[in-house]
């Protein structure tokens, strides 16, 4: 039998939404896979799967213009709060890496 994380089903939080956000930022969208080591490194510290991570990447990919002019889509099951996050630090590199630094250690 396999066990669950523990954030099985619930929704993400802002935190947990910035933190992945950032690693959306570092890595190439062709990499935000489960299997990616740092994907599975991120989905250990929030306490979720890999596939829940590699998820919540593709929906910031949805509101990504490179990706846009690409023609690659992310994905289409989006919420209010991976807008809220794309805005907030989609322009703001340092203030996104000020923040992700900081909540490592209280997520």
């Amino acid at each position: 039998m396999t066990t669950r994380p523990a954030n099985y089903g619930k929704p993400w939080t802002r935190q947990e939404s910035i933190l992945a956000f950032e690693l959306y930022c570092r890595i190439p969208f062709q990499q935000t896979k489960a299997s990616n080591t740092e994907v599975q490194a991120l989905a250990q510290h929030l306490n979720r799967s890999p596939a829940s991570v590699a998820r919540k990447l593709g929906n910031f990919g949805a509101f990504d213009p490179e990706l846009k002019r690409r023609k690659i889509s992310g994905l289409t099951h989006t919420s209010k709060l991976d807008r809220e996050v794309w805005d907030e630090f989609h322009n703001d590199w340092p203030g996104l890496v000020a923040w992700a630094g900081e909540m490592r250690g209280s997520v």
